[in-house]
């Protein structure tokens, strides 16, 4: 027994002994100079790290990162843009004009902190793209950051990216509506109307790619801003105003003052013919595609929506050359919202399919079209869609506002089946509908006057062998006093 006992204690030394040695080894030494770092859990794996659960540790351990940006550790930021891996995506371009625009917006986003960049950034083809519509902007009904988010030199910021895309009469209705007619609504009632509501989307990362863009979104203001190397659009827009013309804050606004009278030019120059064929008269008028009804409605033209049907009203190989000259002038309108040298190219497109553009007018009931009266117009061309519609006071205005103070209007491209050509949302559509709708990607891609890319595709595209020519040119003066002539 004692023999035994005697073997367990000389064990026991033994043990100890061994680890007092193998604490003096090399490998201890190392351990003891080690400086240890705070580690962060990364449960969802988006690379972003959760302050509130850390180890201590010389090393990186498995699932833990350096830093701690992540606001929500159950999300792994697939809808992100730094977790995004979307295909079609082309490299950055070399256009001055594009490449301004580009750096402006990597600046803007990294002056964001990490919360507000991963709550206002998404992959090119998440859906929030064509999560916009037409309520107030009150309450959060938005994706994305918004104005009240933004410091003061951000926001300022923001808005120079506006004034690079649009023109200065495109900028000039933006602030007009996001800023004068939605002032004036906030001191009605602030809890539904607010210029800081409006709010910011951004898709994909300008910083790594040549495809992304961001939306503007708001009551009475949704502009796609995209971008596809060297390809710019603007559409779907959708701009309103009630009041759309009043005063705020000493400051006299008339947003669609030349989409209004412009069009009246048009109308008051059509004969008793041209005017059978355009006008009907109607108590009740709406616009056609507009934006969606409720928060958390996709855009319900989107993508493949079929345009073929409004092949009607006064077709412009059937107006006067004097009408035809007004209504170029009134379609230019819209399309020069966009700056100038990307609104030539969509202009060319339009101009090369001119005589298939349609004109059709709605009078109020037992009315005549005055710049004071209610009204509703459309015009129709595979590359473009215009629309122009006064919608009659609403609500809390109802008592304030005259009927034809309140107007909305849109802008799109076309997904005309009839040339598979066109499509709003550009390639950004192809992205989140896959094989559903026929885009610009495909127009980019085969155009001989664009001539960029080496797309294939996996369906056959018609193309228009023989193109019009036309020429025209016009000049007219908007209401901030600038003068510019247009030539197509």
């Amino acid at each position: 027994m004692k023999k035994m006992f005697k073997s367990i204690q000389l064990l026991t030394i033994f043990f100890m002994v061994s680890l007092l040695l193998s604490c003096g080894s090399d490998d201890a030494v190392e351990d003891d100079s080690c400086t240890e770092s705070t580690w962060y859990e990364d449960a969802d794996g988006d690379g972003l790290g959760n302050a509130s659960v850390t180890l201590s540790a010389c090393e990186q351990p498995d699932g833990y990162v350096s830093n701690s940006s992540d606001t929500d550790d159950t999300d792994d930021g697939s809808g992100s843009s730094a977790a995004c891996e979307t295909t079609g995506e082309v490299d950055q371009s070399t256009n001055t004009e594009i490449e301004a625009m580009r750096t402006a917006m990597v600046a803007f986003r990294s002056s964001l902190s990490s919360t507000l960049l991963e709550e206002g950034s998404v992959c090119l083809d998440d859906e929030r793209f064509y999560l916009w519509h037409n309520t107030p902007a009150n309450n959060g009904n938005r994706d994305g950051i918004t104005y009240d988010d933004l410091s003061d030199t951000q926001l300022e910021a923001f808005k120079d990216i506006l004034q690079l895309f649009l023109s200065a009469d495109g900028y000039q209705k933006v602030y007009e509506i996001t800023e004068l007619s939605e002032g004036w609504l906030s001191e009605i009632m602030s809890t539904v109307w607010d210029p800081g509501f409006y709010s910011i989307d951004m898709f994909g990362d300008p910083e790594t790619s040549g495809s992304w863009g961001f939306q503007l979104d708001g009551h009475h203001c949704v502009v796609n801003f995209l971008v596809h190397g060297d390809n710019i659009s603007i559409v779907p827009a959708f701009l309103g105003g009630e009041p759309a013309a009043d005063t705020y804050n000493g400051i006299d606004f008339d947003i669609f003052k030349d989409e209004r009278d412009l069009a009246l030019t048009l109308y008051n120059s059509l004969s008793t013919t041209e005017i059978a064929a355009a006008v009907t008269e109607s108590t009740t008028h709406s616009l056609e595609v507009g934006p969606a009804d409720m928060n958390g409605d996709e855009d319900p033209y989107k993508g493949d929506y079929d345009y073929s049907g409004f092949e009607t009203g006064l077709k412009y190989s059937d107006m006067s050359t004097t009408a035809q000259a007004n209504l170029i002038t009134v379609m230019k309108e819209y399309v020069y919202n966009l700056t100038g040298t990307f609104a030539d190219v969509w202009w060319a497109d339009i101009s090369a399919n001119i005589d298939d553009t349609y004109f059709v007018w709605i009078n109020d009931s037992g009315s005549t079209p005055t710049a004071t009266s209610e009204f509703y117009y459309r015009i129709y061309n595979p590359y473009l869609w215009a629309e122009f519609n006064t919608e009659g006071s609403t609500g809390a205005n109802a008592s304030t506002i005259a009927d034809y103070n309140h107007v909305h209007s849109i802008t799109r491209i076309p997904n005309n089946p009839a040339t598979d050509n066109g499509g709003d949302y550009g390639i950004f559509a192809l992205m989140i509908n896959q094989d559903g709708p026929k885009t610009l990607l495909e127009h980019y891609a085969l155009a001989d006057h664009h001539a960029l890319s080496t797309k294939k595709f996996d369906y056959k595209v018609k193309m228009n062998v023989e193109k019009a020519s036309h020429s025209h040119e016009d000049t007219h003066t908007h209401k901030n006093g600038h003068s510019h002539t247009h030539k197509s």
